[in-house]
């Protein structure tokens, strides 16, 4: 986990993101351009953009990308990182739960370890839902609670592993009296996925359909051995499930059909 909430960087350190945010950008498009279409002109909403290097790699990429952001430093990081590189990084006010965008509108809705995060995991889902049109997709990248390790507590042993409402109020604990353990961040998770749980939330938010890390990940990523391994994770249920164990953290792509 990083000791530093992405939306509390200044604006050297979100500069220094943009080389890190535009390989992250090329891999993922690469990943999902499988399953959904994504024209040059893709309108891409980048919910939770901190101060928008995402968004600016995606523009970099010729898409029509805007980036969602609640946190007031964040969202004036970005105005003054796109005045300083002449460039436009558009980062609209809003939260998961309330997108200021039309119904439709949108090809791809990006949340990049967010939706832990979130208040109304539910209604932010049915949002997500609602600003895509018909092709398009959500991909999130998230919390896992069958892997005991994960990044976003530091100093608890196995945590991914705790009953919810424990993890619960050990993180507003935390958030209260030891922000350093969550990155400094008012807003620390409070949502973990399974698989069984992910695709009840999305069939019930109207997603049609959805692929896991593992049915993303691209073959040519990596060796021979990475090439066996995640065949065999693809055809073997029991090894899929010991890796969802062995893995931290979750990804997923739901789609609108």
């Amino acid at each position: 986990m990083s000791h530093r909430a992405t939306e509390s960087l200044s604006v050297a350190e979100a500069e220094s993101r943009f080389l890190e945010q535009a390989q992250f950008a090329r891999l993922l498009i690469n990943r999902l351009v499988r399953f959904l279409r994504l024209p040059p002109s893709a309108r891409i909403v980048d919910v939770g953009c901190a101060a928008g290097a995402l968004v600016l790699a995606l523009r970099r990429m010729g898409y029509d990308a805007v980036g969602v952001e609640p946190d007031l430093h964040a969202r004036q990081t970005a105005e003054v990182l796109a005045e300083r590189l002449g460039e436009r990084i558009p980062v609209l006010d809003g939260r998961a739960e309330e997108l200021p965008l039309p119904n439709g509108g949108c090809n791809l809705v990006i949340a990049n370890s967010v939706l832990e995060h979130v208040k109304d995991l539910e209604k932010s889902l049915r949002e997500a839902r609602r600003v895509l049109r018909p092709g398009g997709g959500l991909w999130f990248y998230s919390t896992s609670a069958l892997c005991p390790r994960q990044r976003e507590i530091r100093g608890f042993p196995l945590f991914g592993w705790y009953p919810l409402g424990l993890k619960r109020r050990i993180m507003h604990w935390a958030a209260r009296h030891r922000p350093e353990l969550v990155g400094y961040t008012a807003n620390p998770a409070h949502h973990w996925f399974t698989p069984r749980l992910t695709r009840k939330l999305l069939r019930e938010a109207g997603f049609d359909r959805h692929y896991n890390r593992w049915q993303l990940r691209l073959p040519e990523e990596g060796g021979g051995l990475y090439r066996f391994t995640l065949s065999a994770i693809l055809a073997l249920p029991p090894l899929r499930f010991l890796a969802d164990v062995l893995i931290p953290d979750s990804a997923y792509l739901a789609l609108v059909d």
